[in-house]
């Protein structure tokens, strides 16, 4: 995820460097408004074809995490087994909308884009909450911290995700006074909040203790080395 978290801060350089003018004081939707939005902002010119190729470009690296998150959540109970390929499957769709996002913005299609959104919201949640219910019953003698914080991280999203889909309503469709600055600061939140879920991870890929991980076996519990 690191390549499409590049691609939003180039998009930012440029966008308040020669492309300020263009993000304050737009009419979108049902009026006009001042606060640049993530959206707004990935959908100029120049900062659209830089997040697409950024963002699409980082697919296979997403495949390659799927697949870590899914050798260090091994376990034989048909119930882990289960989430263990929720999280494959949601990583996938989350893969996939989060490119149809990056192609389809909203001057091609406004519903297919909140469309795209939604699935990309609700493949982001399942996710998280799996792997997060994954690490706590695999995982051997992991700092609790890790596991509060992506917890919190995930309670969080939990909130501003809706928000984000209940204001873009609001204002598109009833055009309520405030909604567009709450989709919009709600976006800023969401995309923070979704890279602390990467950073609480990062220690996974470098820590060697997290390669011995427990797992039941004939009803015993027993480490299994990766």
């Amino acid at each position: 995820m690191s390549m499409p978290a590049a691609g939003v801060v180039m998009a930012f350089i440029i966008g308040y460097s020669i492309h300020a003018a263009w993000m304050y004081d737009y009419y979108w939707g049902c009026r006009t408004v001042y606060l640049p939005s993530v959206s707004r902002l990935l959908n100029l010119p120049l900062e659209r074809i830089l997040w697409n190729l950024l963002s699409l470009s980082s697919v296979p690296l997403q495949l390659f995490v799927v697949l870590r998150q899914y050798i260090l959540t091994f376990s034989t109970s048909n119930k882990l087994q289960f989430l263990r390929i929720g999280l494959v499957i949601s990583s996938v769709f989350q893969s996939l909308f989060l490119t149809l996002l990056a192609t389809v913005g909203e001057r091609e299609s406004g519903d297919f884009h909140v469309a795209f959104f939604s699935g990309f919201a609700v493949s982001t949640i399942f996710n998280y909450s799996s792997f997060t219910i994954l690490m706590r019953f695999t995982a051997r003698d992991e700092n609790s911290k890790y596991g509060r914080r992506r917890v919190t991280v995930l309670l969080g999203l939990m909130i501003t995700l809706p928000t984000i889909f209940i204001a873009f309503i609001l204002h598109n469709v009833f055009c309520v006074q405030g909604a567009y600055e709450a989709f919009a600061v709600f976006e800023y939140l969401t995309i923070i909040l979704i890279y602390a879920f990467h950073v609480s991870n990062f220690y996974l890929f470098s820590d060697p203790s997290h390669k011995i991980l427990i797992c039941q076996r004939n009803g015993k519990t027993s480490a299994v080395r990766i």
